[in-house]
């Protein structure tokens, strides 16, 4: 009790230096402890499976594209292999669940076949999901969505209405339910569906049925009696006896651990997908911004306890032992922690909202309190007092009384200690600002870059059914909207094309298997997108019915074409389409990629995204045209509402990862520069305290206010020179290294370096003249009077 009595008085009477303190510990343990839950949730991305490490991606020739005719040649050829499922995003892009009249949104449906829930075991809550997939008509759903649609009734055995775009009124039989997928899990689906089920719709039924159509991802679960190697080797040596001739040079199965498949196989589409060198970043930052928060608390401690020197040194005169020397030191120490942790505790509950919306998570407090979380604290805790309460007891408990009590007894070494932590700051925050001027400059230079096509002013939709056997009568009215100038169909969302194709290809008498991405589209497509032609011919009138492929540059090169004229692509025995034209190569994908080959087919009159060129002029002209769209819509398709989104939106949702690192770093950089200002400050009063009597003395003997100023602010500007020599290096490697996650980059600058370091030389200059300038306008008197 005595202890807390002392440190309490110690505290308020020392209250600039305490708030500094706790407001330096509490910004930077809130926002490191904030940071570490983000990195813990990426780190344990689908750890949550069971078996996690036995599990694995099936590739051909390093990527995941398979067909159905593949993954039964491996189920029969690799039995070691314990079992094997593949699946897809469903094919409808809408799809609703219907009971008791009611109709309920699935907004991410999966497709599987039978084994799905034998390679994921994902948590039950009713039912048996490994056994829930083994014929048509099955749906197994998550638990909120069953909620959502059955409320408290048990929903195993009942059915509910399947309503989609290509597939309407069928009843399904729902036979599991299970937990709602974590955040860290990198699979995202509401419902599963039985592959069987698609099997009602006959193009689904022949685009199955080809080698080619290589639109699944295939995943197994290994005999953990089996090595890995044993089945890699199995399928490096399978027999290729039964497959087409054509296909026998091409395939080239093998494996990838499921368990990499997040940070390090972005191909496979339909998961989640993280960058590990950006959790890495995003993980040492917020040791950094801990390690500046102690930095700070260290310095102006130290810096405090050179003036407690005598009353140490009294209290030892007085007879206290080492050991009440040590308690009391760490009594201050741990009673700081305390109210900084209650504080850091409360600023999380209140910026987690905001966290989640700049990190795409869904952290709750549940997830603050967790045993992990507690467990870093804890150390965070243990490591802190250790550092700022034991080490320091300890120290003054070994010093004589006489050194204690005499006056100015602090050394150039620790001068030279503290400047180090000052510089170490500032390299942080050097390096922070001249990141995100990096990084904003590449978000700057993606969004400016030409894609290839036109994407302002667009908007497009998911067609069905309705809208296809009615697609002459629709066209022509939703064209007599005023607003409307134009409309194009394709397959899906030029920029999210996920039908790849492995087929042959004729070339003058040569035949051979490419691999490429495949895009049905209207005739008008490329005229509509402004997509240049570069060779050969457009699409026509006939050019449906004749099967015209056009290729994009890209895939010219790589099929290794010279000329056009007797090329063709043979997609089916019998079925063979020519290649037409060429077109110049546009983004399809992110500028991650480089762009892949593409081939265009003609589709003809409708396919099942419709795009719709706007040329209003005002936000009350566009809500008119949408307004009558929407009417034209719900007359036509009276099942299936319209849910249109704007092209240039969807584009920019691609780089969504940059822009939140982007926003993170931005306020992890203002953080740091926080604390290294706190730092500097808490610095600046000591430094002003040590020299009272030399300005002073100075200005008696002539010394101006501006050489006052300069002798004051040389020492910290050469700390930031410093600091910005070290900082550079660090930060032009790191970004190097982030630059490299995209095909298509900017260049990294010398002026961005040189004004990261202007701009933290002149916060710093900022933060230290303020003192220095009090310090340099005191009254001489005064300053030769001070003790």
């Amino acid at each position: 009790m005595k202890n807390i009595k002392i440190t309490f008085r110690s505290l308020f009477k020392n209250k600039t230096v305490t708030i500094f303190n706790l407001v330096g510990l509490t910004v930077g343990i809130t926002v490191s402890m904030l940071v570490f839950l983000f990195v813990l949730k990426e780190k344990n991305t689908d750890k949550f499976i069971p078996d996690l490490n036995n599990i694995y991606v099936l590739t051909d020739n390093n990527e995941p594209y398979f067909s159905q005719n593949m993954v039964n040649h491996v189920k029969t050829e690799v039995p070691e292999i314990q079992n094997i499922t593949y699946c897809t995003n469903d094919w409808s892009p809408q799809v609703f669940l219907a009971k008791n009249q009611k109709s309920f949104k699935v907004e991410k449906m999966l497709t599987a076949d039978s084994c799905f829930f034998r390679v994921f075991q994902f948590n039950p809550v009713l039912g048996d999901p490994k056994n829930g997939l083994n014929a048509s008509n099955k749906i197994v759903l998550t638990q909120s969505l069953a909620e959502k649609i059955f409320g408290k009734e048990n929903p195993i055995g009942n059915t509910v209405t399947y309503n989609a775009s290509y597939l309407s009124g069928i009843e399904l039989e729902v036979t599991a339910v299970i937990e709602d997928l974590p955040q860290s899990s990198s699979w995202e689906f509401d419902a599963v569906l039985s592959f069987q089920t698609n099997y009602l719709i006959d193009w689904y039924v022949d685009n199955m049925k080809s080698w080619g159509s290589r639109n699944y991802k295939a995943f197994g679960r290994i005999n953990e009696s089996v090595s890995e190697q044993i089945i890699k080797d199995k399928l490096s040596n399978i027999d290729l006896a039964v497959l087409p001739e054509n296909y026998k040079e091409s395939i080239k199965y093998g494996l990838f651990p499921f368990q990499d498949a997040y940070f390090d196989f972005h191909e496979i589409g339909i998961l989640k997908t993280g960058n590990r060198f950006t959790v890495s970043v995003i993980g040492i930052v917020g040791l950094l911004i801990l390690l500046l928060s102690f930095v700070n608390y260290v310095n102006m401690i130290t810096a405090q306890r050179e003036k407690r020197y005598k009353n140490v040194g009294i209290y030892k005169t007085m007879g206290s032992s080492r050991r009440r020397i040590i308690e009391m030191v760490t009594t201050e120490s741990v009673l700081m922690l305390l109210i900084t942790i209650a504080a850091s505790f409360s600023l999380i509950l209140i910026l987690l909202p905001a966290f989640n919306r700049i990190t795409g998570s869904w952290f709750t407090f549940s997830e603050v309190f967790s045993g992990n979380f507690l467990l870093l604290l804890f150390c965070i805790a243990a490591a802190m007092v250790f550092l700022t309460g034991i080490i320091p007891g300890v120290i003054f408990g070994k010093k004589p009384v006489t050194l204690l009590i005499r006056k100015n007894i602090s050394s150039k070494g620790n001068n030279w200690a503290r400047n180090s932590l000052l510089v170490f700051q500032f390299v942080v925050s050097i390096a922070l600002i001249t990141s995100i001027l990096v990084i904003n400059r590449q978000n700057t230079y993606m969004q400016n870059r030409d894609a290839g096509f036109a994407k302002e002013n667009i908007i497009y939709a998911n067609t069905n059914n309705a809208i296809y056997t009615q697609i002459n009568a629709f066209r022509n009215e939703i064209l007599q909207i005023p607003g409307i100038s134009e409309i194009t169909f394709s397959e899906s969302v030029l920029i999210a094309n996920d039908q790849n194709w492995g087929m042959n290809i004729v070339n003058h008498g040569d035949k051979y298997d490419v691999q490429f991405s495949k895009l049905s589209v209207a005739a008008n497509f490329f005229d509509f997108f402004g997509v240049r032609l570069n060779e050969g011919n457009g699409f026509n009138e006939n050019s449906k019915t004749n099967k015209d492929f056009i290729i994009n540059k890209t895939a010219k090169a790589d099929f290794s074409i010279d000329q056009l004229a007797g090329t063709r692509i043979a997609y089916q025995e019998s079925c063979h389409g020519n290649i037409i034209g060429v077109v110049d190569d546009y983004n399809f994908e992110s500028f991650h990629v480089p762009v892949r080959a593409a081939g265009f087919r003609c589709s003809g009159d409708c396919d099942d995204v419709i795009y719709m060129k706007i040329n209003t002029q005002n936000l009350a002209s566009f809500n008119t045209t949408m307004k009558e769209v929407k009417l034209l819509w719900d007359r036509f398709s009276p099942d299936f509402p319209l849910e249109y989104q704007f092209l240039d939106q969807k584009y920019e949702a691609m780089y969504i990862k940059e822009a939140r690192f982007q926003k993170f770093l931005m306020y992890t950089t203002i953080v740091s520069l926080i604390l290294s200002c706190l730092g500097l400050i808490g610095l600046t009063f000591f430094v002003m305290e040590q020299r009272t009597k030399e300005i002073g003395i100075r200005k008696v003997n002539g010394a101006k206010i501006s050489e006052i100023l300069t002798m004051l602010n040389k020492d910290f500007v050469k700390w930031v020179a410093i600091a910005f020599v070290l900082a550079t290096p660090v930060a032009y490697y790191a970004m190097k290294k982030w630059l490299e996650n995209f095909a298509y980059k900017t260049t990294l600058s010398w002026w961005i370096f040189a004004l990261a370091g202007v701009l933290a030389l002149g916060i710093a200059l900022l933060t230290v003249s303020w003192q220095s300038w009090r310090a340099a306008t005191r009254n001489p008197v005064e300053a030769l009077r001070y003790e």
